[in-house]
């Protein structure tokens, strides 16, 4: 029964709006400054401790998979434990092990840390903000996702710059302790002093709230209208819909090899860093407005429609290769897969699936994707090797692009035969 108090909040901003931003501010300090910030310091690691590139970073690799290992778990727990103890966990987890990193000379140690940075991100990552943007908007909800996104990728593109300029300055073992207290700073008072997973934990009703359309938001979880995780996982919208992640998350490491494509081209390392900072300008914009075309349009012509400028900018970046506007252009473009992975897929599932298990569905379809992820960028390598030209990289990533919209018609489609269940 819901009482007057969860109803009015009178003139004030609702509160939902709050929990979005401390949600941007935790996953700035979490997934941008392990995940992203955190590749400032492979070159001159790798070059003070005497090891390739390529054995170093391999931690990352072992981050991504722990990460989509463990997001099953953290999906079974979100109904379970309290959002603000797993993500303090989470944090802690991510903080020490960078800390350790700091300490270490040898590259197996960074694998070690790795594994608990992983089992970290797998709960300050999307498999936590989508439900609970689901949780406190009623409508908007696309929106709301995107601007979390948004606020992290706004922090990376000042953070990334400013810790190489920290790391020039005071070495690279005290930059880590800097950056880990950074973080802290941003993600732990978001957590203890904001978010929350449901309004009812604040006495509040979602944004948009509708007595018609909204009463299944102050319902428990298991009597959420929505399709039962049983049967979802048994259904053909979930295998298409785990395709659909993976195809996503696998070539959406396209930013992570600018930097190389430009070198091999003859466009030099200054227009890599430049191509890398087109699409982390493009972020802060395409996240919301995904979010933005999602709700305006629904999910599936959304998905579809961001898919389509990903094409177009592997258009545009095989016929650059001897341009450098052309080449940031295309860059920036090709960040409309970081917008998919981030707000896309997510509203795209919420629209299948429904809200009632669905932290455990959107937890495993997203472990399959993050699995996949961790071969992106060797599989990327691979094909510009065996080919000896990297324009077939995006020939590739343009056919995979076309898959991607095969696989979301097909699941709508599919979808149909699901039942929701309401009570």
């Amino acid at each position: 029964m819901t009482s007057a108090k969860t109803v009015e909040q009178g003139n004030k901003p609702h509160y939902a709006w709050l929990v979005m931003i401390a949600y941007g501010l935790m996953m700035s300090g979490t997934i941008g400054s392990f995940s992203v910030v955190g590749a400032q310091w492979f070159y001159p690691v790798s070059t003070d401790i005497g090891c390739e590139l390529s054995t170093l970073t391999l931690y990352t690799t072992i981050e991504m998979v722990c990460m989509g290992l463990a997001m099953p778990l953290v999906g079974n727990l979100l109904t379970r434990v309290k959002l603000p103890v797993i993500l303090i966990a989470a944090v802690a987890m991510e903080v020490l092990a960078t800390v350790a990193m700091a300490f270490y000379d040898e590259p197996w140690m960074r694998y070690v840390s790795g594994v608990f940075v992983g089992l970290g991100l797998a709960a300050t990552s999307t498999v936590t903000v989508t439900p609970t943007m689901g949780n406190w908007f009623a409508k908007k909800t696309g929106f709301a996702i995107g601007v979390v996104w948004a606020i992290q990728a706004l922090y990376c593109a000042v953070a990334s710059p400013l810790f190489a300029t920290i790391i020039e300055a005071i070495g690279w073992r005290s930059s880590y302790f800097v950056l880990a207290a950074a973080s802290a700073c941003l993600a732990l008072p978001a957590i203890v002093f904001v978010i929350r997973y449901r309004p009812e934990d604040k006495g509040l009703l979602p944004y948009g709230y509708e007595e018609a359309a909204g009463r299944a938001k102050t319902l428990a979880p298991s009597t959420a209208p929505g399709v039962p995780a049983a049967a979802a996982f048994r259904s053909v919208p979930f295998l298409l819909c785990v395709g659909v992640v993976m195809l996503c998350q696998g070539t959406a490491c396209m930013n992570a090899i600018f930097p190389t494509y430009a070198e091999v081209v003859g466009l030099g390392a200054v227009v890599g860093g430049l191509m890398v900072s087109s699409a982390s300008l493009c972020d802060i914009v395409f996240n919301p407005l995904a979010g933005a075309t999602s709700d305006k349009f629904g999910s599936t012509r959304a998905m579809v429609l961001w898919t389509g400028i990903t094409m177009v900018s592997f258009v545009v970046l095989y016929f650059s290769s001897e341009s450098v506007v052309g080449s940031c252009v295309g860059a920036g473009l090709n960040d409309a897969m970081y917008a998919i992975t981030g707000v896309g897929y997510s509203t795209f599932a919420l629209s299948i699936f429904g809200m009632r298990d669905f932290e455990k569905i959107f937890s495993r379809i997203t472990s399959c994707g993050y699995l996949v992820a961790s071969l992106g960028i060797p599989l990327m390598m691979s094909i510009y090797e065996a080919t000896g030209v990297f324009q077939n990289v995006f020939v590739f990533g343009f056919i995979v692009d076309i898959v991607i919209i095969a696989l979301v018609i097909l699941a709508k489609k599919s979808s149909r035969t699901l039942r929701w269940l309401s009570e």
